[in-house]
Protein backbone atom coordinates (compact mmCIF):
# COMPACT_ATOMS: atom_id res chain seq x y z
CA UNK A 1 0.00 0.00 0.00
CA UNK A 2 2.85 2.37 0.75
CA UNK A 3 4.29 1.83 -2.75
CA UNK A 4 0.89 2.62 -4.27
CA UNK A 5 0.63 5.80 -2.18
CA UNK A 6 4.09 7.00 -3.28
CA UNK A 7 3.31 6.33 -6.95
CA UNK A 8 0.01 8.19 -6.64
CA UNK A 9 1.82 11.08 -4.96
CA UNK A 10 4.24 11.37 -7.92
CA UNK A 11 1.37 11.42 -10.39
CA UNK A 12 -0.42 14.10 -8.37
CA UNK A 13 2.69 16.31 -8.32
CA UNK A 14 3.15 15.72 -12.06
CA UNK A 15 -0.44 16.87 -12.59
CA UNK A 16 0.20 20.06 -10.60
CA UNK A 17 3.02 20.93 -12.97
CA UNK A 18 1.36 19.80 -16.21
CA UNK A 19 -1.79 21.79 -15.38
CA UNK A 20 0.28 24.91 -14.69
CA UNK A 21 -0.84 24.98 -11.05
CA UNK A 22 2.70 25.78 -9.84
CA UNK A 23 3.43 29.48 -10.35
CA UNK A 24 6.70 31.35 -9.81
CA UNK A 25 7.16 35.07 -9.27
CA UNK A 26 10.63 35.90 -8.00
CA UNK A 27 10.05 39.66 -7.97
CA UNK A 28 6.75 40.24 -6.16
CA UNK A 29 5.90 36.76 -4.92
CA UNK A 30 2.47 35.52 -3.83
CA UNK A 31 0.80 36.28 -0.53
CA UNK A 32 -0.24 33.16 1.36
CA UNK A 33 -2.51 32.90 4.38
CA UNK A 34 -0.98 34.49 7.42
CA UNK A 35 0.74 37.18 5.35
CA UNK A 36 3.62 34.99 4.17
CA UNK A 37 5.00 36.07 0.78
CA UNK A 38 6.27 33.13 -1.26
CA UNK A 39 8.10 33.07 -4.62
CA UNK A 40 6.10 29.91 -5.42
CA UNK A 41 2.36 29.31 -5.41
CA UNK A 42 0.41 26.07 -5.70
CA UNK A 43 -3.20 26.15 -6.94
CA UNK A 44 -4.20 22.82 -5.45
CA UNK A 45 -7.81 23.33 -6.51
CA UNK A 46 -6.95 22.10 -10.01
CA UNK A 47 -6.79 18.57 -8.59
CA UNK A 48 -10.59 18.59 -8.53
CA UNK A 49 -10.94 19.51 -12.21
CA UNK A 50 -10.97 16.08 -13.86
CA UNK A 51 -12.34 12.74 -12.78
CA UNK A 52 -8.95 11.05 -13.36
CA UNK A 53 -7.11 13.44 -11.07
CA UNK A 54 -9.85 13.43 -8.46
CA UNK A 55 -9.79 9.64 -8.50
CA UNK A 56 -6.02 9.60 -8.04
CA UNK A 57 -6.16 11.91 -5.04
CA UNK A 58 -9.04 10.01 -3.45
CA UNK A 59 -7.23 6.71 -4.03
CA UNK A 60 -4.12 8.11 -2.33
CA UNK A 61 -6.21 9.38 0.59
CA UNK A 62 -8.08 6.08 0.89
CA UNK A 63 -4.78 4.18 0.84
CA UNK A 64 -3.29 6.48 3.50
CA UNK A 65 -6.33 6.11 5.77
CA UNK A 66 -6.19 2.34 5.36
CA UNK A 67 -2.51 2.24 6.29
CA UNK A 68 -2.75 4.56 9.28
CA UNK A 69 -6.32 4.80 10.60
CA UNK A 70 -8.37 1.80 9.44
CA UNK A 71 -10.67 2.07 12.48
CA UNK A 72 -11.56 5.76 12.10
CA UNK A 73 -15.20 6.40 13.06
CA UNK A 74 -16.00 9.85 11.61
CA UNK A 75 -14.68 12.14 8.87
CA UNK A 76 -14.65 15.94 9.05
CA UNK A 77 -14.12 18.20 6.03
CA UNK A 78 -12.85 21.74 6.63
CA UNK A 79 -14.77 24.33 4.60
CA UNK A 80 -14.58 24.88 1.90
CA UNK A 81 -11.74 23.06 0.14
CA UNK A 82 -11.61 20.00 2.36
CA UNK A 83 -15.28 19.08 2.10
CA UNK A 84 -15.26 17.34 -1.28
CA UNK A 85 -12.25 15.18 -0.34
CA UNK A 86 -13.76 14.33 3.04
CA UNK A 87 -17.05 13.41 1.34
CA UNK A 88 -15.32 10.93 -0.95
CA UNK A 89 -13.55 9.21 1.95
CA UNK A 90 -16.65 9.16 4.15
CA UNK A 91 -18.68 7.64 1.29
CA UNK A 92 -16.08 5.01 0.49
CA UNK A 93 -15.84 3.93 4.12
CA UNK A 94 -19.56 4.40 4.95
CA UNK A 95 -18.74 6.80 7.79
CA UNK A 96 -20.49 9.86 9.28
CA UNK A 97 -19.47 13.10 7.56
CA UNK A 98 -19.25 16.50 9.24
CA UNK A 99 -18.54 19.94 7.80
CA UNK A 100 -16.43 22.32 9.84
CA UNK A 101 -15.59 26.02 9.71
CA UNK A 102 -12.62 27.86 11.17
CA UNK A 103 -15.03 30.00 13.23
CA UNK A 104 -18.73 29.82 14.12
CA UNK A 105 -20.91 31.02 11.25
CA UNK A 106 -22.40 34.51 11.57
CA UNK A 107 -25.88 33.40 10.49
CA UNK A 108 -28.49 30.72 11.17
CA UNK A 109 -27.60 28.62 14.20
CA UNK A 110 -24.06 30.04 14.27
CA UNK A 111 -22.62 26.53 14.11
CA UNK A 112 -18.93 25.90 13.72
CA UNK A 113 -19.45 22.17 13.20
CA UNK A 114 -22.32 20.95 10.97
CA UNK A 115 -23.33 17.38 11.70
CA UNK A 116 -22.77 15.22 14.75
CA UNK A 117 -20.01 13.00 16.03
CA UNK A 118 -21.66 9.55 16.45
CA UNK A 119 -20.68 9.26 20.13
CA UNK A 120 -18.29 10.79 22.67
CA UNK A 121 -14.71 9.76 21.96
CA UNK A 122 -15.30 8.68 18.35
CA UNK A 123 -12.02 8.44 16.46
CA UNK A 124 -12.22 11.34 14.03
CA UNK A 125 -10.10 12.29 11.02
CA UNK A 126 -10.05 15.91 9.81
CA UNK A 127 -9.37 16.59 6.12
CA UNK A 128 -8.40 19.95 4.60
CA UNK A 129 -7.24 20.82 1.11
CA UNK A 130 -4.30 23.13 1.93
CA UNK A 131 -2.46 23.87 5.17
CA UNK A 132 -0.46 27.10 5.34
CA UNK A 133 -0.50 28.68 8.81
CA UNK A 134 -2.67 25.83 10.09
CA UNK A 135 -4.77 28.12 12.27
CA UNK A 136 -8.10 27.32 10.59
CA UNK A 137 -7.79 23.58 11.01
CA UNK A 138 -6.45 23.92 14.57
CA UNK A 139 -9.57 25.94 15.42
CA UNK A 140 -11.64 23.08 14.01
CA UNK A 141 -9.74 20.49 16.05
CA UNK A 142 -10.29 22.55 19.23
CA UNK A 143 -14.03 22.78 18.55
CA UNK A 144 -14.29 19.04 17.90
CA UNK A 145 -12.37 18.17 21.05
CA UNK A 146 -14.51 20.50 23.14
CA UNK A 147 -17.72 19.09 21.68
CA UNK A 148 -19.23 22.31 20.42
CA UNK A 149 -21.83 20.27 18.51
CA UNK A 150 -22.74 18.17 21.56
CA UNK A 151 -20.23 15.31 21.58
CA UNK A 152 -16.47 15.37 22.05
CA UNK A 153 -14.33 13.86 19.29
CA UNK A 154 -11.06 12.01 19.63
CA UNK A 155 -9.25 13.72 16.74
CA UNK A 156 -6.71 11.12 15.63
CA UNK A 157 -5.11 13.24 12.90
CA UNK A 158 -5.36 15.99 10.32
CA UNK A 159 -4.59 15.22 6.68
CA UNK A 160 -4.31 17.75 3.86
CA UNK A 161 -3.96 17.36 0.11
CA UNK A 162 -1.18 19.97 -0.02
CA UNK A 163 0.84 21.18 2.97
CA UNK A 164 3.32 24.03 2.92
CA UNK A 165 4.93 22.04 5.73
CA UNK A 166 6.74 24.92 7.44
CA UNK A 167 8.64 23.94 10.59
CA UNK A 168 7.04 26.71 12.66
CA UNK A 169 3.57 25.43 11.73
CA UNK A 170 4.54 21.82 12.41
CA UNK A 171 5.70 22.90 15.87
CA UNK A 172 2.32 24.53 16.50
CA UNK A 173 0.57 21.25 15.70
CA UNK A 174 2.94 19.33 17.96
CA UNK A 175 2.27 21.73 20.82
CA UNK A 176 -1.48 21.24 20.30
CA UNK A 177 -1.03 17.47 20.31
CA UNK A 178 -2.33 17.10 16.76
CA UNK A 179 -0.81 14.63 14.30
CA UNK A 180 -0.51 16.21 10.85
CA UNK A 181 -0.09 14.39 7.53
CA UNK A 182 -0.38 15.27 3.85
CA UNK A 183 -0.76 13.70 0.43
CA UNK A 184 1.89 16.04 -0.93
CA UNK A 185 3.85 19.04 0.29
CA UNK A 186 5.86 22.08 -0.74
CA UNK A 187 9.05 20.07 -0.22
CA UNK A 188 7.75 17.20 -2.37
CA UNK A 189 6.80 19.62 -5.15
CA UNK A 190 10.20 21.35 -5.03
CA UNK A 191 12.14 18.08 -5.08
CA UNK A 192 10.17 16.76 -8.06
CA UNK A 193 10.32 20.11 -9.87
CA UNK A 194 14.10 20.47 -9.57
CA UNK A 195 14.73 16.81 -10.47
CA UNK A 196 12.56 16.92 -13.59
CA UNK A 197 13.36 20.44 -14.79
CA UNK A 198 9.97 22.02 -14.08
CA UNK A 199 11.53 24.74 -11.93
CA UNK A 200 14.05 27.05 -13.62
CA UNK A 201 17.61 26.84 -12.32
CA UNK A 202 17.74 30.61 -11.79
CA UNK A 203 14.85 30.32 -9.32
CA UNK A 204 16.47 27.63 -7.20
CA UNK A 205 18.50 29.84 -4.85
CA UNK A 206 15.64 32.19 -3.99
CA UNK A 207 13.11 29.38 -3.51
CA UNK A 208 15.44 27.40 -1.25
CA UNK A 209 16.28 30.56 0.72
CA UNK A 210 12.57 31.20 1.23
CA UNK A 211 12.08 27.65 2.50
CA UNK A 212 15.05 27.97 4.86
CA UNK A 213 13.76 31.29 6.20
CA UNK A 214 10.31 29.83 6.94
CA UNK A 215 11.78 26.72 8.55
CA UNK A 216 14.03 28.81 10.82
CA UNK A 217 11.15 30.80 12.35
Amino acid sequence: MEKFFLEAQKEIIKTLYSSNAIKINLDEGFQLKGGIVSPVYCSAGVLENTIDTRGRVVSALFCWVGMNYPKVEAIVGVASGGISWATSIANSKCLPLLRAHSHPKNHGLHNQIDGEIPFDGAKTLVIDDVITSGQSVLNVVKALREGTNGKKADVVAVCSIFDWDFSSVNKRFEEAGVKKYHVTSFNDVLTYGFEHGFLPKEARAKILRFREEQNSL
